[in-house]
Formats: structure tokens, C-alpha cells, sequence
């Protein structure tokens, strides 16, 4: 595949083609062996073209490794008026996901590109990480508008305790811990902190 034109429209097929060469890299030998170099070669391009669409490799496997979650999991829960089951069933869809030996080490090499450049992990925050945990955190708020939530739960630290223990599990490989049982158990537990009625509401 030869490199485009200039002033060509881009080619859905090039990019398509790029971002499947960096999962299937970064699934097969994780970030700290990924580069563009690699990527192009995969892909059948020349390096420009990769860096004509990403500026480094950070943002690259950022937008590689959130395509195959979708349409296999869903990155927002739903909002059919019942936060409970909303937050079970987007649980469920993640465990799901991240069960796949290909998932789990595409998301090892999101937390690896996280933490091996500052610059980087700022790529990445803002391009996957952020935006999740945003929506996430406004369907807690909405959880919390319909009065299925106690006013002035600290909804952001509820964001990082669904998200932060599946990740754990991921990162120690720890493939018992990645199930539904556990991931009920873990949402049983907070859920039973955001009541609006009882002691923790007081």
C-alpha cells in the first residue's frame, strides 16, 4: 500500500489498515516493543502516513486499543432509569471484553504507555481514559438527580473504584477476579454506600 497523494482525501482503507496493524502489534508484544516504524511496516506504509493522522505512538494506541472495544463493550453505561442495573450491566460488558487474552493485553499496553511518558499519558487520558470516566460519572449523577443516589456521594471516587478494580485484575493477571461474581460482589458494596436511606446517608 503506497503512501497517499498529496491533497488527497485521507483513506478510510490507510487508516483502517493502521489501526489494525497496532492492535494486533500491541496485543502480540505489548508497548514497550510498539513504534511507528513497526506499525507503518505492518500496515504497508510509509511512517508520514501514520504520523500525518497520530503525532506519536501514545495517541495511535490510544484510538487502536479503544476501536476493539467497540462494538464488543460498551465504553458508557445505559440509562434506562435504574442505576443499579445500569452499572451491573456495564460491568458485565467489561468483564466480558476484558475475559479476552487479546483485550487484557491491549489494555496492559494502555497502562504501560500511560506510565513510561508523562507527555503520553496526558495523550492518552484525554483521548480514552477522560472522556469514560466523564460519562460515567455524569450516569452517576443522573443516579443522583433521580434520588437513586445520597446527596454528596463522592461520585468521582465511585468512577474510580468500578474502573480502577477491573483494570487491577487486568494488570495482575489475575484471571479468576475478572468475572461477573466478582464484579456483583464490588458493585453490591458501593451501591450499598450510595443508598439514599440508612446510616450512610446520614
Amino acid at each position: 500500500m503506497g503512501e497517499e497523494r498529496r491533497g488527497r482525501p485521507r483513506s478510510m482503507t490507510v487508516h483502517q489498515a493502521i489501526l489494525k496493524a497496532a492492535r494486533d502489534l500491541l496485543a502480540e508484544d505489548g508497548y514497550a516493543q510498539f513504534s511507528v516504524d513497526r506499525v507503518a511496516a505492518r500496515a504497508g506504509v510509509g511512517k508520514q502516513t501514520v504520523y500525518r493522522r497520530w503525532p506519536s505512538k501514545a495517541p495511535l494506541a490510544a484510538e487502536a486499543i479503544l476501536g476493539s472495544a467497540r462494538p464488543a463493550a460498551s465504553a458508557f453505561p445505559a440509562d434506562t432509569g435504574d442505576i443499579h442495573r445500569d452499572l451491573r450491566n456495564w460491568l458485565h460488558e467489561q468483564v466480558a471484553f476484558l475475559a479476552s487474552p487479546q483485550n487484557a493485553s491491549l489494555v496492559r499496553a494502555l497502562a504501560a504507555a500511560a506510565a513510561e511518558d508523562p507527555h503520553d499519558a496526558q495523550a492518552l487520558y484525554q483521548q480514552l481514559t477522560g472522556p469514560q470516566r466523564d460519562i460515567l460519572i455524569r450516569r452517576l449523577q443522573a443516579g443522583a438527580d433521580a434520588g437513586q443516589v445520597r446527596p454528596g456521594a463522592d461520585l468521582e471516587a465511585v468512577a474510580d473504584a468500578l474502573t480502577g478494580a477491573l483494570v487491577y485484575q487486568v494488570l495482575a493477571r489475575d484471571t479468576a477476579g475478572i468475572s461477573t461474581r466478582r464484579a456483583d460482589g464490588l458493585l453490591d458494596v458501593i451501591m450499598s454506600g450510595l443508598q439514599t436511606t440508612g446510616p450512610s446517608a446520614q
